[in-house]
């Protein structure tokens, strides 16, 4: 956003209807939203304990299995064209992910997918951050689609598709392995999955801590360590290793036994990453000393595996669903109805959110139409709707001079002095530097009115429109500006409704 408020909002705190009542209690405050509660996350040792009871290869039937990990399996679509699909059980699939890809109702399971270059992605979530996930280097996602009806079916029945005993590691998944090996995960240290072809069985430590080292495993199944040239055997534990030493960190790997697989993935092999072979030896030895004890409790798997179509499957309350900053502090706007006296409501303002919601909320719908919902999150009314195509934001302040902003000529393009609906206003957007081509030189549009008719003077009521990257769409993709200046059309309604 182009504009800022802090701390100078805090100055200028008045509180609406604050005078005693009856019971010497303060009246509501003008704005005020009533709470809302979240849903609540799945268990999570129960979503890890029904992930690793999975076969990923039984949950497709259309072709001739791969097994390309303990957890993940690979198919070909297509002889001729040489199509492939991979299905892997258990993948990194938090809100940030699926805010990107297209919603999809499978079978009556919530899913989502996605089309580009490398070919089409589909998650089926199963908790709130994991998915077991499909893709193709098909161009089409509709194979996909195909396949995944038949995995959604599949996973209706998850004791139908278990892991046979014999496929080697399934019993653990990455993370379960590497913090067994290190004694237990620092619950401060981030950890993710690695974005490989069984993502379900790496772990990496990407935010580490004193009690816990930024370190990397993976299991997967591929060619012998060993094989090949430029080798360094070395005797880890009780196993031969190669052992790589990449000067910023060192790959320990080593083969645990035939896989079952074919000829290019014969090999189960464990390997681990950390600064120092000596650190990375280390750690090889307490994961193979993990390896043979006993494996997680799968006891207890989370039933049902996959949500239904209208099932939460993140803890964001109604339209927040459509608001990309998940950080908590999204939450629904609750209508209020304002006092007929601008300098009631005005004023009121600088803490309550919602009277920007409130003040702008008949003219989006009756410019951009219902699709758009307002949402609070902190000092801004939002408005986003489920293409991800737009977002439109509102303020209103008492405290700052519109006609301060937009002077940055680095920033900023096509700045204009002009009025809505009487009163005097500042128009500017973004200024995209070196845009192709063809394509939009700005992604923003901002409009400053002063409701006093004097830029130079505190108090506004501001908004921006905002073309952003649409549900599925790549970051190289052209932007949608084409409804940016509506905003023209919101602000002039608004002013003329609510202004002094």
């Amino acid at each position: 956003m182009s504009w800022i408020r802090g701390v100078a909002a805090a100055a200028a705190v008045m509180m609406l209807g604050g005078c005693a009542g009856i019971a010497g209690q303060a009246e509501p405050q003008l704005g005020a939203q009533a709470g809302i509660q979240h849903p609540a996350d799945r268990d999570n040792n129960a979503v890890l304990a029904g992930l690793r009871r999975l076969d990923a290869c039984a949950l497709f039937d259309g072709a001739q299995p791969v097994p390309l990990g303990p957890h993940a399996c690979g198919f070909v679509l297509d002889p001729k064209s040489h199509a492939t699909l991979k299905v892997a059980v258990g993948l990194d699939s938090p809100f940030s992910r699926r805010w990107t890809l297209n919603p999809i109702s499978i079978g009556g399971a919530k899913a989502y997918w996605a089309t580009g270059e490398a070919g089409c992605q589909l998650d089926i979530p199963v908790s709130f951050t994991s998915a077991v996930y499909l893709a193709s280097d098909t161009k089409s996602c509709d194979p996909v689609k195909a396949a995944a009806a038949t995995v959604v079916a599949k996973l209706g029945n998850p004791d139908a598709v278990a892991v046979p005993a014999s496929r080697p590691l399934a019993g653990w998944d990455g993370c379960s392995l590497l913090d067994k090996a290190l004694g237990g995960l620092d619950p401060k240290a981030k950890v993710q999955q690695d974005v490989v072809e069984t993502p379900f069985d790496t772990c990496s430590v990407v935010d580490a801590t004193p009690r816990t080292p930024k370190a990397t495993l993976d299991m997967q199944y591929t060619s012998d360590p060993l094989s090949g040239l430029n080798r360094t055997p070395r005797q880890v534990g009780d196993k031969t290793a190669n052992v790589d030493d990449l000067g910023s960190t060192c790959d320990v790997a080593w083969a645990v036994g035939p896989s079952g697989s074919d000829q290019s993935h014969n090999t189960a092999v464990v390997s681990v990453r950390l600064k120092g072979c000596d650190a990375a030896t280390a750690l090889a030895v307490k994961v193979q000393q993990a390896l043979a004890g006993p494996t997680p409790s799968n006891d207890k798997p989370q039933r049902p595996l996959v949500y239904g179509a209208n099932d939460p499957d993140t803890e964001a309350v109604g339209a927040c669903v459509d608001f990309q900053s998940h950080d908590g502090s999204c939450r629904p706007y609750q209508p209020i109805t304002l006092p007929r006296s601008f300098s009631q409501w005005f004023a009121a303002a600088n803490t309550q959110t919602s009277i920007a919601c409130a003040i702008s909320v008949d003219a989006v719908h009756q410019v951009y139409g219902d699709a758009f919902k307002p949402v609070l999150s902190g000092d801004f009314c939002y408005y986003v709707e489920p293409t991800h195509a737009l977002l439109l934001s509102f303020d209103v302040s008492t405290v700052y001079k519109p006609g301060d902003y937009g002077n940055r000529p680095d920033l900023y393009a096509n700045v204009r002095t002009t009025t809505v609906s009487g009163k005097q206003a500042k128009t500017f957007t973004d200024s995209i530097k070196g845009a192709k081509p063809g394509q939009p030189t700005y992604h923003e549009y901002d409009v400053y009115v002063s409701p006093f008719n004097d830029l130079t003077r505190n108090g506004m009521i501001a908004a921006e429109a905002q073309a952003t990257i649409p549900r599925g769409g790549g970051f190289g993709d052209p932007l949608d500006v084409s409804r940016l200046h509506d905003l023209d059309q919101v602000m002039a309604k608004i002013i003329a409704k609510y202004g002094p």
